[in-house]
């Protein structure tokens, strides 16, 4: 999800009785969890995610699932195989952003983990992330290390480009991945085993402070899919709170899972979502006068991304 350097659905809720919780120092930390679940027609994903939480987090949370009016039978999933597991049910898709602000409306915990429903829990020990959240109260938000299906690093957190990264990332970042600009805006070179701050954080996996969160005013829900992630940490670090990049708690994402689903229409969102976090970073006669440029050039790469696409399947 790129960003740039800056210059409600109605839901019906449904909840089982919850978990007891665990003693001792994994209990304490994890019961002050809240687990939030983003799922929209993605039923096998969902089942593993949550199959590999209850094994290897064992019962001491709050999980929820937010529904984006699935029709793949993924609703039944939840109430028939994870009872415990509440669920909320929107009526349509209202975006990601929007079942993110759900899910934190439905949950009362002081710290919220939004999750992908193609994420898979690899290990316990998720109280190291929550200890250090409570630790370090000028944290608003943080990023677990997210791993690839085959045990390689996901690009899951970043610094915010410059208009001229976003530029060199948007038209050379498919085609030479490697190259200076590229690298550096993703920081593949990332290395060191302890916490770290970034600009920002991936939503498929991202640990929240809810003071944080709502003094903020909650995820744009302007943003259906794609950089309300990077909306969200830009806001939290204006308002003072830091984002950190957290090694100490790995789980794998299964890369575009989620989100494969009708892929042109997906590949615009995330078009339009890097405009609206254009026009938030450039506010006044400075964005105005760069508005034609940008959407131009987001115009130029959306079909220079279809146009790539097209030829990789033939």
């Amino acid at each position: 999800m790129d960003g740039m350097r800056p210059g409600s659905t109605e839901s019906r809720r449904t909840r089982s009785p919850r978990p007891g919780r665990k003693s001792g120092e994994e209990g304490k930390a994890v019961s002050r969890l809240a687990l939030v679940i983003i799922n929209y027609n993605t039923r096998e994903d969902l089942r593993r995610c949550l199959l590999s939480a209850g094994e290897r987090l064992g019962d001491a949370f709050s999980l929820t699932v937010v529904d984006n009016g699935s029709t793949d039978g993924s609703r039944e999933v939840v109430r028939e195989e994870f009872p415990r597991v509440a669920l909320v049910e929107n009526p349509g898709n209202p975006g990601y952003a929007s079942a993110c602000n759900a899910g934190l409306r439905a949950t009362s915990e002081p710290y919220v983990m939004v999750l992908n429903s193609d994420v898979e829990f690899v290990e316990g020990g998720l109280e190291v992330l929550v200890n250090y959240m409570e630790e370090h109260p000028e944290v608003g938000a943080l990023g677990p290390m997210v791993l690839n299906p085959d045990g390689t690093r996901q690009m899951s957190c970043r610094r915010f480009p410059s208009m001229l990264e976003n530029v060199v990332h948007g038209f050379l970042g498919d085609v030479w991945p490697d190259n200076p600009l590229t690298k550096s805006y993703q920081m593949k070179d990332l290395e060191g085993a302890g916490p770290r701050e970034v600009d920002w954080v991936s939503g498929a996996a991202m640990l929240l402070r809810r003071e944080a969160v709502e003094e903020v005013g909650g995820f744009d829900e302007r943003y259906f899919m794609y950089v309300e992630d990077v909306d969200l940490c830009w806001r939290l670090r204006r308002a003072g709170y830091g984002v950190v990049y957290h090694p100490g708690f790995r789980l794998v994402h299964r890369v575009g899972r989620a989100s494969s689903q009708q892929s042109v229409r997906m590949l615009y969102q995330h078009h339009r979502s890097m405009y609206i976090f254009f026009r938030r970073t450039y506010p006044g006669w400075k964005g105005a006068f760069l508005s034609p440029l940008v959407a131009a050039g987001l115009a130029a790469r959306f079909a220079l991304t279809l146009s790539l696409r097209w030829i990789r399947r033939r």
